[in-house]
């Protein structure tokens, strides 16, 4: 190889600042054979598969793919980088030489560059099949493969720059990218084994071969590029969602827009019930009611299969936190089923009926029913609700009386697996700023559904206001 190999840059036609940047400190080390790919703009693909780039075959996104770190779906902006890098891929094993791949918000790290002619020295005395020059952690003591390179035996979370060899490129472009297209930094070390999910790297994972890394940064991300495209653009949609999901909002407001885009970044939407129709369900803020949304739950539940799953928020104090399949999933580890309703601290509306309610088990504080989230069967949550209420009598006293009857088989989410009321919980609860998550330090839980029930509503543009995927919107600094 030699000490400048050629580079492809990964570049969007719109970023002349950082084609300018990075030009110029490619030309500054020596590069000379720069190739700046035309990026596939995710914004300009449909956002429902199959996707089609020439000269690539038709692609579809892996079913239900879930973000391991944000537990969010994929998004547009990662499918457009994803054929990006295919591509590139391409272009190296057509050359038959190793390449350089390069994302245009990459920055070079310029005391380390002179020693790139010592990383290709490494290289050249290895078989190797991919070199990462970029990772974001620190990967701590790993076994070294040369003076400058070490084996990768953990998930690299980067695709800001790799050397890739032509035998490398190969492999990657047999791996099943066309009918489970994931993000880049996922499919990258899954085709070697190397992904954190097992399932991904039993897919992908067909002939394995060297990975290795630079024991030094010799690329880092630009500090001026912060905002990650990627990651804010909007998300794919899936042809086959695995929950509906409801909500009663009678008017549009940015609360109720805040929830659905919320849930879109986690696969799923939500249908908003009532639009338009006069709300007779009285001033919940001030008191009692909510009756309303009973009666514009019921019919749309009549209308659904027994069996399908259903989850029920309310419109204006609630956000997603976490994927479609991750609430499926709790849910049935939960309450193997049943219905499930989220719990909160305080005994409301009726504070009397505290003493009919059982003990929450582990000594748990989220010991009574909150009727502002819940999940369930169609079948079984419509006959939850077949008696009738008017419109102005309190929903939350209409379900304690059912899940205090015992006839209807009610679990209440007493560990905030799935739902999380804050009214009285602000001490419990912290946003994760990196994950747009929320984490219930008494629980010991990443609850799915915030629910900001109460005084608590302004904690979602506050505190939280990370919380339901508005979340990383800069880097950092990743030089230290």
């Amino acid at each position: 190889m030699t000490l400048r190999p050629a580079v492809t840059v990964v570049h969007m036609a719109r970023h002349r600042e950082r084609r300018r940047r990075l030009s110029a400190a490619l030309d500054r080390h020596g590069f000379t054979r720069v190739t700046w790919l035309n990026a596939v703009d995710g914004a300009t693909l449909d956002p429902t598969p199959p996707w089609r780039v020439h000269p690539l075959p038709p692609a579809t996104p892996w079913s239900g793919w879930i973000d391991p770190y944000a537990r969010r779906a994929m998004t547009m902006g990662e499918v457009g980088c994803a054929l990006s890098h295919v591509l590139a891929w391409r272009r190296i094993a057509k050359s038959g030489y190793p390449g350089l791949v390069i994302e245009d918000d990459a920055a070079l790290v310029e005391p380390l560059m002179d020693s790139l002619p010592m990383l290709v020295h490494d290289l050249d005395h290895l078989d190797f099949d991919l070199c990462y020059l970029a990772q974001r952690n620190d990967p701590g003591p790993k076994p070294l493969a040369g003076r400058h390179v070490h084996l990768v035996d953990y998930h690299p979370l980067w695709t800001l720059a790799y050397l890739l060899s032509p035998g490398g490129a190969r492999k990657l472009l047999a791996s099943p990218w066309r009918d489970r297209l994931a993000p880049s930094d996922e499919m990258l070390p899954a085709c070697f084994g190397l992904n954190r999910d097992a399932a991904v790297n039993n897919a992908y994972a067909k002939d394995p071969g060297l990975v290795v890394a630079t024991n030094q940064r010799f690329f880092t991300p630009w500090e001026s590029s912060g905002y990650s495209e990627t990651e804010k653009s909007p998300p794919v949609q899936e042809t086959d969602a695995p929950l509906l999901a409801l909500t009663v909002a009678t008017d549009e407001r940015p609360e109720l827009r805040r929830l659905l885009d919320s849930a879109r970044r986690y696969g799923f939407a939500i249908e908003p019930l009532g639009l338009g129709i006069p709300w007779r369900g009285g001033d919940i803020a001030a008191g009692p009611g909510g009756g309303q949304k009973v009666n514009l739950l019921r019919p749309a539940l009549e209308t659904l299969p027994p069996d399908r799953p259903v989850l029920f928020v309310d419109g204006y104090d609630t956000i997603v936190t976490r994927h479609a399949r991750d609430i499926l999933g709790a849910w049935r580890e939960s309450a193997e089923g049943a219905p499930l309703f989220a719990a909160e601290v305080f005994c409301w509306p009726d504070a009397a009926n505290a003493s009919r309610y059982p003990e929450a088990p582990d000594g748990s504080p989220y010991r009574f029913l909150n009727s502002g989230a819940f999940i369930g069967r169609a079948g079984d949550l419509l006959r939850i609700v077949e008696e009738p209420i008017d419109d102005g009598d309190d929903d939350q006293r209409y379900y304690t009386e059912r899940f205090l009857s015992g006839a209807h088989g009610i679990a209440l989410d007493h560990g905030c697996r799935v739902f999380q009321c804050l009214n009285g919980a602000l001490d419990h609860v912290s946003a994760d700023e990196g994950r747009g998550m929320i984490c219930n330090r008494r629980t010991e839980s990443w609850p799915a559904i915030v629910h900001a029930n109460g005084p608590t509503k302004p904690w979602l543009e506050g505190e939280g206001r990370a919380v339901g995927g508005r979340w990383r919107t800069f880097y950092g600094d990743m030089t230290r």
